[in-house]
């Protein structure tokens, strides 16, 4: 019989594991804890073989050897900051070892371990949890096949009605406000923890806000699925004033006007206690992945995962839970120590899914542009750089060279400001990024730097609606020799129609030049006031290479 130690064994996410453990395998478990009576009174409540008293920063390689144990598994945390004392410690008692890390930089730390452990012939594995273990699980299943990955965004959203432990509370106000290096728009950018990364409308789970959170994967994705665009891990809470305020405590940080949060961990704690009521038991996570599929079109999957009835925390218990259970049937882990990246299986967490009543769905889809849906079999017709330009996402980077022409007035330059629209009356560079998703088109303009962003979308056969900020404008597209035209037929601020005489005038074309490249024509103007902007050039596919090593950082 294998006999296997978990450490934090009273807490929330120990508890859980051991429950999971002793109902399917016969392996001798002993829950261990800094506090004996914690330990002892969670042992009887699980059904334990026994507990002792072990404090992981103090403990030692004799320590462990004395406890005869086979498996250790580490689910005490909170990672954040820790050394890898008690991993080394494990590993040279001859004892396996596997945690449920979701600290970075004890992730990222963690195979230098690895030589002690080949030595020592046992295996180490590191982040058995959410991240990066099942996260890696979900990415291998949706992108099977994929030819190439732009962008990939996971959260975890968490129930209002959950069950916090004072390690998870630490972890979090740990990188809360911190500098993060994150992989976002083709480049390695420094961000402040827990700042907005905006909203995810998951199936069960609903709309959320979500914000970066620090974890392996923000390092682990990039070197595995190597994205060309993106990379990010959030978290989304359940009540808007808990998240925003998340955000604010992010925000005083980054400012100077908090330093150490450490001591927020109880008070947030029993603040989220008092909000219990007005929250649900219900959370979940969700994993969205962009490029382009086996058939070179581009594509979108998102998987979904609902948690009910405050089941949530049993999710990041999963991983260790199977691996250690393979380890009790006799199934040797691999020696040698490393992240937990490709050892578990989407289908192996299907049972643990199923036996918690959780649910889990796939989307998948090809993507079209809003041109290409809105103009059907005439699309086929427009010149090849113009169809190429509109089929290259999911995400289509391109630079060149715009031509442009200020407002003609002090009125109408104004009005050009609120809208970013380009002023400069000379020859300037431009560099366009577009982001195709599955209900819209992200266009991010620069026009020497200064930027301009619309979203995009179809409306109906020949009609396309772009919207900057609260303003939307509809085009009415065509296709004629060649050429791509849209002419403003209608806008709106908000949902209200506004009158149409009073509406923006722009015939907008893209076309092909003599040398193959693609060319932009837009005038924009308004009655009674002219001329807002007129700017036109080509523009170049821009080669976009797979997310680098972060030896180079941009603060965003």
């Amino acid at each position: 019989m294998k006999r296997v130690l978990i450490v934090g064994g009273a807490g929330v996410f120990g508890r859980r594991l051991a429950l999971g453990l002793i109902a399917s395998s016969d392996a001798h478990v002993t829950l261990a804890g800094r506090s004996l009576a914690r330990a002892q009174d969670a042992a009887r409540a699980v059904g334990a073989a026994d507990a002792i008293a072990l404090d992981r920063e103090t403990a030692t390689a004799d320590t462990v050897r004395a406890t005869r144990v086979d498996l250790v598994i580490d689910a005490a945390g909170p990672f954040q900051g820790a050394d890898l004392r008690f991993a080394r410690a494990v590993i040279e008692a001859g004892a396996n070892y596997l945690d449920l890390a979701d600290a970075r930089d004890f992730v990222a730390a963690f195979p230098g371990l690895d030589a002690l452990a080949r030595a020592n012939g046992v295996a180490a594995i590191t982040g058995a949890s959410s991240t990066p273990a099942l996260t890696h699980a979900v990415l291998a299943r949706v992108c099977a096949g994929w030819g190439r990955i732009d962008s990939i965004r996971a959260g975890i959203a968490p129930a209002t009605q959950m069950e916090r432990g004072p390690a998870v509370m630490k972890a979090i106000l740990s990188w809360t406000g911190a500098p993060v290096l994150v992989f976002e728009d083709g480049a390695w950018r420094t961000r402040g923890g827990w700042s907005n990364c905006g909203a995810i409308d998951a199936p069960l789970i609903g709309r959320r806000r979500y914000a970066l959170a620090e974890v392996p994967d923000l390092d682990l994705i990039p070197a595995h699925y190597a994205p060309r665009d993106g990379a990010i891990f959030a978290a989304g809470l359940e009540l808007p004033i808990m998240q925003r305020g998340m955000e604010m405590i992010s925000a005083l940080k980054r400012w100077g006007g908090l330093h150490n949060l450490s001591w927020l961990a109880d008070p947030l704690r029993i603040l989220g206690d008092w909000l219990r009521p007005f929250g649900s038991d219900r959370g979940g996570m969700v994993v969205e992945a962009l490029g382009r599929d086996r058939e070179d079109r581009p594509a979108y999957a998102r998987w979904t995962m609902f948690a009910p009835d405050g089941l949530g925390p049993y999710t990041p218990t999963f991983a260790a839970l199977i691996l250690a259970r393979r380890f009790v049937r006799g199934e040797a882990l691999p020696p040698g120590a490393r992240a937990c990246v490709g050892m578990v299986d989407l289908e192996e967490f299907a049972p643990e899914f199923g036996r918690h009543g959780f649910t889990t769905l796939i989307d998948a889809a090809q993507l079209g542009s809003p041109f290409e849906l809105a103009l059907g079999d005439a699309f086929e017709t427009l010149a090849p750089a113009v169809r190429a330009a509109h089929r290259a996402g999911p995400v289509t980077r391109m630079r060149g060279i715009a031509e442009v022409r200020s407002a003609t007035s002090p009125l109408a330059a104004f009005i050009a400001a609120l809208f970013g629209l380009p002023r400069a009356d000379a020859p300037v560079e431009v560099a366009v990024v577009k982001r195709l998703g599955p209900d819209k088109e992200v266009w991010t303009r620069r026009f020497s730097g200064k930027r301009m962003e619309s979203r995009l979308c179809v409306v109906g056969p020949g009609v396309v609606s772009e919207r900057f900020g609260p303003f939307s404008f509809d085009m009415k597209v065509a296709a004629e020799k060649g050429t791509l035209t849209m002419s403003i037929i209608g806008w709106r601020i908000g949902p209200l129609r506004l009158p149409s005489w009073l509406a923006p005038r722009s015939t907008a074309t893209e076309s092909q030049d003599a040398e193959g490249r693609f060319r932009f024509d837009v005038p924009i103007a308004l009655p009674l006031i002219g001329r807002l902007t007129h700017y036109s050039g080509w523009l170049a596919p821009e080669a976009v290479e797979p997310a680098p090593a972060p030896t180079q950082r941009e603060d965003a």
